[in-house]
């Protein structure tokens, strides 16, 4: 490792990352500009080295950061051919379209081109730990970083660490993906005096008094940069400082720096401003534009230590050399350097970049360009690049081009919203209300204003005053009455929402426009889902036919999204599985990463409904990441807080939840304070705090209540019914358990059914009534098998077990809970396989022998008697065949038989 002079403690931390055995893990060094990160950085790229890491290394510097992939280029540029040797098909082609390899240009998916990125990771690191190490991490251009943190908090157990350096605080996006425990994040500070004394000696070979020491640390605040400049300024002049003359030269930093620079040639001047105008300082580029003293500048550059070159590459020695080079341009000359950069690079993101910094002003012809390079941008997953293309093109469009300017304000704005800075894209939408005359182009303003603002109010608000502003445009009062409807979700209440969605497909019916007639038809089937009447699939079906014929479909939050979440709440996963995954391969082509958000966000709440909660934990990390990039919705963290609950996570599910409220509550939304008070209940009966559960579990109702009548839209609804009777409250239970099986009953839905019948069971052995009881628990376990969702059905035969128990029936109940506790084990529930263990402790003596089935292995040996296949089985009873193969292996040991051929020859059907 190199020696650095007063950075013992910084090193030590640094080098103790690549001998930790605990790998992957990160250290992060953060400070202000010029205060030594760099050289720290340098250090521990060497310490990697030294310990036999393989070293990915990135220098961005601020030029590049609008050059989409730079920085993955920069990390993967040794071993790129390796990588693209050995991704699949799909990678490499994303890849090497990111890195502008190959003879053809393709549209770049970011998704792929991180997937790649990943894997690349994964690979390199098969055959010895490895180290990505990226300096100045604030330049990292912006899809090179949203690829980085898609791959940081993906490492698992990878054997890699990362070395980064950043302006300011460490990020917070760093620190999630490799998790507290792994990060070093090692503040960079000023040197002390001792250290600046010492720096000044090794680098300078001077050793100045004590008290010019002091004042020159004093001046330099120990930064490190500033103190060899103030120290060689000193040495010039024979290293004498005169007290009432003070230091030789400003103490100001900016004048340090021209002062620095005043000493090169003309020439070296020359071929530093290209260095710092180019967003890739390449040898031949700065000479094509430098000319003939090309040579004798850049060795003038290079020996007074402002440029050094690495390969055919040219950078600063530090940073601000490269500001305060750029701050000595006259804008003239400025805009000249950019004029003829445009001409001479070849990525048409740079020369874009480079005619709008050539501009004098607004240019028709400059801001085409740049509107062109935004689409295309965008078309090829470079969203933040898009996003300052776009700034540019509206930015430097004439006045007098009312129609141009309003659309490039508008194409910002959206980019910005889809990127998630939607600060800056309400920001912007503010300025064009400002400009638009009353009537539709105030109302198009105002619609799209609310479709980014957090939670409801707001929104609504904005939706009342387009619906004035709209009221002889058809589209438009078809669309705000479309959005006044879907706020209704968040706890306005069913009759509202309902009329808002009527008058939406009426206005829809007289515009002639098909999406908004599809949007239209699945807003009011949506409605009618939560009035408790079902859900009109025929209708919903002529909604998604209309809109795949659309040229953009998927549309964004359009009639599919919408379909696929009300199937997911009526428990029918199977095709609400295949819509979605449809969708978010649609999204992800497009890159449009809250549309897939959403999409994930669904998976993952469908997987957990079907039992396959490793699934619903990988959709959510995936969600979690693009999360990340686009702000918290208020209700984005519930399958999260969901799963962690149900897996026994008490307290990340505990933390979930309870943020969740304040923030449901903060924003007046009640459909998320009700979701996360349910999380709160569910984790309470969960632990087996039936009285604490019942609180959180009441409000959670009656809030849901409020706006959703449909009975499987209520997840708290067992729980809620479970705790009444767990804390004595049995007419309250009764009277509920009457209206919601009246409610599922009328729509026949069996997912209802079963939760309303296992609470009728525990509610009438609550009361003694435990042949009704027992009458209730097999009714539940029947409408089980006509639907999905296999926690709740063990949770049924948990409420079983426990019943038989009571009843000294031992046997059965052990029979019961033995099963309860392999379906609640094979889920990865341990809280409520906790409590069956529990209750089969309390039975105590040994399993009887013989045929005492239970009821679910006697329903699999008569299908088999039958001489069913197990896959037959497992498709007929709703089963996975991996139960029902567990399942047999406990009906031949009860049985005392070996093969399907005893099972049928002494099993008899009854």
């Amino acid at each position: 490792m190199r020696e650095l002079v007063g950075r013992d403690e910084e090193l030590a931390a640094i080098g103790g990352l690549f001998e930790t055995a605990v790998l992957p893990a990160a250290a992060v060094l953060h400070g202000e500009a010029g205060i030594g990160k760099t050289s720290l950085w340098l250090a521990g790229v060497d310490a990697a080295t030294a310990a036999g890491f393989r070293v990915l290394s990135a220098r961005p510097a601020e030029p590049e950061a609008g050059l989409a992939f730079s920085g993955i280029g920069d990390l993967l540029a040794r071993d790129v051919d390796a990588v693209l040797a050995a991704l699949p098909p799909v990678q490499r082609s994303a890849l090497e379209a990111a890195l502008l390899l190959g003879e053809t240009r393709r549209d770049v998916e970011q998704r792929a081109v991180a997937a790649a990125f990943l894997a690349a990771l994964r690979m390199l690191s098969t055959t010895g730990s490895l180290c990505v190490a990226v300096d100045d991490l604030q330049w990292l251009d912006g899809e090179s970083l949203g690829v980085v943190r898609y791959a940081f908090a993906r490492l698992a157990d990878a054997p890699i660490a990362v070395l980064t350096a950043v302006r300011g605080a460490p990020p917070e996006w760093l620190r999630r993906s490799v998790g507290e425990d792994r990060l070093r994040a090692v503040h960079v500070d000023g040197l002390s005096v001792g250290a600046t004394n010492e720096l000044l000696r090794s680098r300078l070979g001077i050793d100045l008094p004590r008290p010019t020491t002091i004042r020159l640390w004093e001046a330099s605040r120990g930064n490190p940069f500033f103190a060899l400049e103030l120290g060689s300024a000193l040495q010039a002049q024979g290293g004498t400082l005169v007290p009432s003359e003070g230091l030789p030269i400003s103490s100001d930093l900016g004048e340090l720096l021209q002062q620095r620079l005043s000493g090169l040639t003309p020439p070296g001047l020359d071929v530093a401003r290209v260095v710092a105008a180019a967003a890739e300082p390449t040898v031949p580029l700065v000479e094509a534009v430098v000319g003939a003293p090309f040579d004798d500048g850049l060795a003038d550059a290079l020996s007074a230590r402002i440029l050094e070159i690495d390969g055919e590459t040219l950078r600063f020695t530090h940073p601000l050399l490269g500001s305060a080079v750029s701050s000595r341009l006259t804008p003239r000359r400025r805009r000249a350097l950019h004029a003829r950069l445009a001409e001479l690079v070849r990525s048409s993101d740079a020369r874009a970049r480079h005619l709008a910094l050539a501009a004098a002003g607004p240019d028709r012809k400059v801001a085409s360009a740049l509107e062109d390079a935004a689409r295309s941008a965008r078309a090829r997953g470079a969203t933040v690049t898009a996003v300052e293309l776009a700034e540019e093109s509206a930015r430097l469009t004439q006045d007098a081009d009312r129609e141009d300017t309003r659309r490039r304000r508008f194409l910002a704005a959206d980019l910005h919203a889809l990127a998630g800075s939607t600060g800056r894209a309400s920001e912007l939408l503010r300025g064009i209300l400002v400009e638009s005359a009353p009537g539709a182009e105030r109302a198009e303003v105002l619609v799209k204003l609310g479709q980014i603002q957090p939670g409801r109010r707001e929104p609504e608000a904005l939706y009342e005053q387009a619906l004035q502003e709209a009221k002889s445009d058809n589209r438009l009062e078809a669309t705000i009455h479309l959005r006044l409807s879907g706020l209704q979700r968040w706890g306005e209440g069913v009759e509202r929402g309902a009329e808002h969605a009527d008058l939406a497909l009426r206005a829809a019916k007289r515009s002639g426009d098909v999406s908004l007639l599809a949007e239209a038809l699945v807003e009011q089937a949506c409605w009618q889902l939560r009035a408790g009447n079902g859900f009109p699939r025929e209708q919903a079906e002529e909604a998604l036919r209309l809109e795949r014929t659309l040229p953009d479909w998927p549309r964004d939050f359009g009639a599919a999204d919408n379909i696929a979440m009300e199937l997911m709440w009526i428990v029918d996963l199977d095709p609400a599985r295949k819509l979605l995954l449809e969708l978010r391969d649609a999204h992800r082509r497009r890159d449009e990463t809250r549309q897939e958000a959403y999409v994930l966000w669904i998976l993952a709440m469908v997987e957990w409904r079907g039992g396959n909660w490793n699934e619903a934990e990988a959709y959510l990390g995936e969600h979690a990441a693009l999360n990340d990039q686009l702000g918290h919705e208020p209700t984005a963290d519930i399958p999260d807080a969901i799963l962690a609950a149900h897996r026994g996570r008490v307290a990340d599910a505990r933390a979930w939840a309870e943020d969740g409220v304040e923030r449901g509550e903060a924003l007046g939304i009640g459909i998320s304070v009700s979701g996360y008070l349910g999380v709160l209940g569910f984790l309470e009966l969960s632990l087996g705090n039936a009285e604490q559960a019942l609180g959180h579990l009441r409000r959670s109702y009656e809030l849901r209540n409020v706006f959703m009548r449909e009975p499987a839209q209520h997840l708290e609804l067992g729980d809620y019914l479970e705790a009444l009777v767990a804390v004595g409250q049995l007419d309250e239970a009764a009277e509920l358990i009457a209206l919601w099986h009246e409610r599922a009953l009328a729509v026949d839905r069996a997912w209802a059914l079963a939760v309303v019948a296992r609470a009728r069971g525990l509610e009438l052995a609550a009361r003694g009534d435990l042949d009704g009881a027992f009458a209730s628990f097999d009714h539940a376990v029947g409408e089980h098998t006509r639907t999905s969702d296999p926690f709740q059905h063990a949770r049924t035969l948990l409420a079983l077990g426990r019943t038989e128990r009571r009843a000294k029936r031992r046997a059965a109940a052990r029979n019961t809970l033995t099963e309860t506790l392999e379906r609640f084990e094979q889920l990865g529930a341990p809280l409520w396989a906790a409590q069956t263990r529990g209750e089969l402790d309390r039975i105590g003596g040994r399993r009887a022998a013989g045929d005492d089935l239970t009821d679910a292995e006697r329903r699999i040996a008569s299908l088999v008697a039958q001489g069913k296949s197990n896959r037959e089985v497992a498709a007929a009873l709703f089963l996975t065949v991996h139960s029902v193969e567990t399942a047999l292996t406990r009906v031949y040991r009860k049985l005392g038989v070996r093969s399907r051929a005893e099972l049928a020859g002494r099993y008899q059907v009854s």
